[in-house]
This record gives C-alpha cells, structure tokens and sequence, in this order.
C-alpha cells in the first residue's frame, strides 16, 4: 500500500474485488515519543531554575498523568484532539523525567570527582590540551550518574590513545562546552590492545598514512587530523558513528548473509546479531543506540510479517532511548541523527517518489547493459541528492543553534562522500574482523583498499571545503522558525502539499 494511504484516513481502494474497503488508522506513537522529545530536550526549566527540583518535577507529574488519562475518554469522539493531547502530556511526562533522574549534580558548584571511563580523543593544541572522556563511573562525594562526556583538561597525558581506559581524579565544573574536568591525577588502567577491543585496534594500526581517520571512521573513536577539513565542508557527520553507518554495515551484512545461502527467518536473526555486535564494537553511541534500536524493530516486523509505517521504526526507537535515559534528549547526536531520519522517512521518501513519477529512468527489458548503468547511475544520483536535501533542511537548525553555521553544499558534497565511505566500510570491517581472527594472514588487498578509500574520502573534504560559501555564519532560529520548520516534513499527496511546503519554505527564508 502506498505511504501516501497510510498517512490518509480515506478508504484504501487497493483491495480485492468485493471485499469491504479498508482504513488504515492513524499511529499513536510518533505523537508519544516525539512528545517525550521534546519534553526531554528542556528539562528544568521551571526546577533548576528556582533551585527547587522537585517541586517542579511533581508540577509536571501532576499535569501530564492526568491529562494522558483523559485520552481515552476522547479517542472516539476527537481522534486528532486525543493525538494532540497525547504529544502536550508527552512532553510534560519528558520534561519530569529529565528533570529528576538523577543525571545532572544537585547544582552547577564546581566539585572533586572521580571518574573512570575510556578515551575517546586525545586533543593538543590551543587552550584545549586534553582529552575526551567516556565516563562509565563516578566516585564520591557524589551519587548522581556519570556525565555523558567530559572533556579532561591534562597537560602530563601525552601517553594516553584513543580507546584506553583511564581513572582521572580532579576538579569537575560545567563551562559553555559541558561538562569539563580540570585532572590533579591521570591514570591509566588499561591500553587498548589490551581491552575488549583490542583486537580491532590491532587490526587498524596496519594502516596507512590515514590510520587515525580509520579508526574514527570504523570504530567512532580519535581526533584524526583532518578533521578540520571534514567540518568546513560539512562532512562533520561522517567520523561520527550514527544510523548511516550501521546502515551500510547492515546492507554489507545481508549480502554476505544472501551469499551463504542461510534462510529468510535465519537471516533476519542473524542480520539483528550483526548490528548489535557493530553497535558493541562502535562503543554505542546515543545516535549508534537508535539506529539500532530501529534496525530490531525492522527486523521484528519483518519476522512477524508486519509492514511497519515510516515513522514507527523511528518513534520506537527514540521512545525506547528516552525511556532507558531520558537525558538522551539533550545529546546533539542524538538530536541531529533523529531530525535527519525524520527528514528522510518524510520529505527524503516524498522526493523520491515524486521524482519516479515524474522522471522514473527505469531501462526496458532489452536495453543495452551499458544504458541501464547510465539509468541506474541518474537515479541514485538524484535519489540521493533528494536525501540528502532533506537531512540537510532537517538538521539545519539544530545545527544553526549549536554551531551559528549552516553548509549549502551539504547535500552534494554528502553525495560525492557517500561510495568512498562504503567502500571504507564494507573492505574495513571485514578486515578488522579477518586480521582480528587471523593477525598475520594475507590481508594485505584489503588494507589496500581501505588505504585508497580513505585518500579518496580526504579528497572529498579537502574538495568541498574550497566550495565558495562552505560554512557562512548565520544567526539562531528564531522560535517561530522552530515552530514552522516541521511544516517542510508534511506528507506529499498531492499538489496542495507542495504550494504549502513551498510557501512555508518562503516564510522560514523571510522570518531567519
């Protein structure tokens, strides 16, 4: 059945002759867990603020259950009230979870902590000479949970890598970058080579002259050294280990799953496996954890025979997120990951099929193989231009607020990154997993491979970063911008559709 029909209450004409026609109900869930979003994007905005946490986590409590058991009362009579009554209770339900689940410190004093955790980026140079912390622990004189990241400042940790795992004991304060850890005491308890991990960082350190951009790149851990090139030209997101690149592990997976002639059921259960054990190896990532949150609720609907709608997978995956930790809400990966997988799901997928209706490019059945490259070579190139367009307009002011920059060229350049970064992807974890097994075997085509790819992704960047008006500096969206923007990702099903989205785009230019 085609999306348009799943987002449409009128009857499906796309049924057997005589049989009675079908109507397709509206989801629940996008309205709950992107309420819960929302909410949890703010929290202690009222508690914090006053000094009293509590009080304000009980206030929200207090409205938000009340209000969600009124929903049923009105789920027959007003179906669309109930859903917005659903999100408005949603988002007072995030905000008193976030306010008081114990993540943040009872205040913003500076303290002494302790804290063990892995690196996750040695950094030098500037004001900024220390290192990036994954806590995983956290000492007294505290009992709130571990910061997500911290930056360490330690001028003696010269020694540390990318994936050790270290105890660091100092001053902790939160500066206009998050969380910050000024380090008396920097231990080492374990090398990388001696972790869990160990293995795949072997493997890598056979690389070549872009070793450090492999490791980012397949593992989601280091500093590499172009990274610089990567920000200016927008290509920022491709060191950061997120859905796309489970994506491409994903496709790489039941390929080989494909060629071993496994069946269906076993492959989905074994493609499930694959994408755990890649979200492990990745350290998972909050943007890493919702991706694969949603590539098990796609391989369950698979086994269960269920076509799920375009918004499930992803609702599920960040309600299951926020329901684990609501705090997620506040991490930008996590934010910008879930805005562009929005933006794909909806516009990427409307552009998509409105280009094959309008252009389809599809070969005949006797057409030369050489045309029917060509053909298939125009439609991926538009398709994934139309992606990319819609990720970019997704993120874009998620990433005004954070950075003051926005990338025109995003869409073309993430394009021109994309075969590059699968090739990187698909000969690298094959590799580090052979050379893992077998350190001394004839890999040495592979790393090859991995080597040219990542020359050819640094190109790209180096590239994109010359582009005329690469990274211009603009100003925040202001809140009316916020709450237009979604207006740009309503369903396409018709010719109102796109006036509206083209004149809600008139209006964002005009009101930013």
């Amino acid at each position: 059945m085609p999306v348009a029909e799943n987002l449409s209450s009128t009857p499906s004409t796309d049924v057997p002759p005589g049989a009675p026609p079908r109507r397709v109900l509206h989801p629940w869930l996008p309205w709950l867990a992107f309420g819960l979003v929302i909410g949890g994007l703010a929290p202690g905005a009222v508690g914090f603020a006053t000094g009293v946490p509590w009080s304000a986590q009980s206030w929200w409590w207090c409205v938000g259950l009340p209000l969600l058991g009124t929903v049923p009362l009105m789920m027959r009579r007003f179906p669309w009230a109930a859903r917005w009554l659903v999100f408005t209770s949603a988002c007072l339900l995030g905000g008193a979870l976030s306010d008081g689940w114990g993540r943040r410190p009872p205040s913003e004093e500076p303290r002494l902590l302790a804290l063990t955790g892995t690196v996750a980026a040695v950094k030098w140079g500037g004001f900024s000479q220390g290192f990036l912390l994954l806590p995983d622990g956290v000492e007294a004189p505290t009992s709130y949970a571990p910061p997500r990241r911290v930056f360490v400042r330690a001028s003696d940790a010269y020694g540390l890598m990318s994936g050790d795992r270290v105890v660091v004991r100092g001053l902790w304060q939160r500066g206009d970058r998050g969380d910050e850890l000024k380090a008396v005491v920097v231990e080492r308890l374990a090398m990388r080579e001696d972790g869990p991990r160990g293995w795949a960082w072997n493997s890598l350190a056979r690389l070549g002259d872009h070793r450090e951009l492999g490791e980012a790149l397949i593992l989601g851990m280091g500093d590499p050294p172009e990274k610089l090139a990567f920000r200016q030209s927008g290509l920022l997101h491709i060191l950061a280990v997120s859905g796309a690149h489970l994506a491409i592990a994903a496709g790489l997976g039941a390929w080989i799953l494909r060629l071993l002639g496994l069946s269906w059921a076993t492959r989905q259960i074994a493609l499930g496996l694959l994408i755990i054990g890649y979200t492990w190896l990745t350290s998972g990532s909050p943007a890493t954890q919702r991706a694969l949150v949603m590539g098990l609720a796609i391989v369950a609907a698979g086994l269960l025979a269920r076509e799920p709608h375009r918004l499930g997978a992803v609702s599920l995956a960040a309600l299951a997120l926020l329901l684990i930790d609501p705090g997620n809400a506040q991490d930008l990966g996590f934010q910008l990951s879930l805005a562009a997988v929005i933006g794909i799901v909806t516009l990427g997928t409307d552009l998509v099929r409105l280009r094959t209706l309008v252009l389809p490019l599809t070969p005949w059945p006797l057409d030369r193989p050489t045309w029917c490259g060509v053909l298939f070579t125009a439609r991926t190139t538009l398709d994934g231009l139309a992606i990319g367009i819609a990720a970019t307009l997704a993120t874009m002011p998620i990433i005004a607020w954070n950075f003051g920059t926005v990338n025109p060229w995003s869409p073309l350049t993430t394009l021109l990154a994309t075969p590059p970064t699968t090739v990187a992807l698909w000969t690298g974890l094959p590799c580090v997993t052979l050379a893992g097994i077998w350190p001394d075997g004839p890999w040495e085509g592979l790393y090859v491979v991995i080597d040219a790819s990542l020359a050819a992704l640094v190109a790209v960047a180096e590239w994109s970063a010359s582009l005329p008006a690469a990274m211009p500096t603009v100003g925040a969206p202001s809140p009316s911008t916020f709450l237009m923007w979604p207006l740009l990702f309503l369903p396409l099903k018709d010719g109102k559709d796109v006036v509206l989205r083209i004149i809600a785009g008139g209006l964002l230019l005009v009101a930013w």
